[in-house]
């Protein structure tokens, strides 16, 4: 069934990033988004136990079948940390196409969690002062700390389990083991993130409120 395909895919996905739902906890709480982006979702519904409204995006077959039907809301409805119903969206194909289809400065939040260079596409789509989640796995913390248009704002540490969020000492972050830092033509000719002195399980980055579209 495709709620259960949900459930183990949340269950599972400790090899990467662990039980997420304490990550967008945190997240959630820290940010007060509302609207959610997330290209390269797969089956990871988790988000809509935090936000009342997700959109979804993957090419990946089963997860389109995943999404189609009432099982995801169901799903979401029983989990949910907040009052409204959940609004759950899916925009099946590739997020490097699809996302330049949808409307501008529309969400509050973008996640980017091994799924590739999200934030290029993506930032047309947060409204002015969003935010990215984003992980180094494929080098998009990376990209988001070259690209002008976004601060960092915050890290997540895991540590048995849960997530930590911390403001402190950010300057820390994001800095080289052998620098300088790689540009952005050498992250994506690698497609993989650096090694940094002080890393982090997950960055957040704040959008510029003053960006408009280019």
């Amino acid at each position: 069934m495709p709620e259960q395909d949900f459930t183990d895919y949340i269950d599972r996905v400790g090899g990467h990033l662990g039980d997420r739902t304490t990550l967008y906890q945190s997240v959630a709480a820290h940010t007060g988004a509302r609207r959610v982006l997330y290209p390269g979702s797969y089956l990871d519904l988790a988000p809509s136990y935090h936000w009342p409204d997700v959109t979804y995006l993957d090419a990946d077959a089963r997860a389109r079948k995943a999404f189609r039907g009432p099982d995801a809301t169901t799903l979401a409805t029983r989990h949910k940390q907040y009052p409204a119903h959940p609004r759950i969206a899916f925009v099946p194909g590739d997020y490097t196409h699809t996302l330049a289809e949808l409307p501008t400065a529309e969400w509050d939040l973008a996640i980017s969690l091994y799924a590739g260079p999200v934030s290029e596409h993506a930032t047309r789509c947060l409204r002015p002062g969003g935010w990215l989640l984003a992980n180094n796995s494929h080098a998009d913390a990376g990209l988001a700390h070259l690209d002008p248009r976004y601060r960092l704002a915050a890290v997540l540490h895991r540590r048995s389990g849960h997530y930590r969020l911390s403001t402190d000492d950010l300057d820390r972050y994001l800095q080289p083991r052998r620098p300088p830092h790689p540009t952005r033509e050498q992250l994506h000719a690698t497609g993989r993130g650096t090694a940094y002195t002080h890393p982090a399980t997950a960055y957040l980055f704040r959008l510029d409120p003053h960006t408009r579209e280019r």
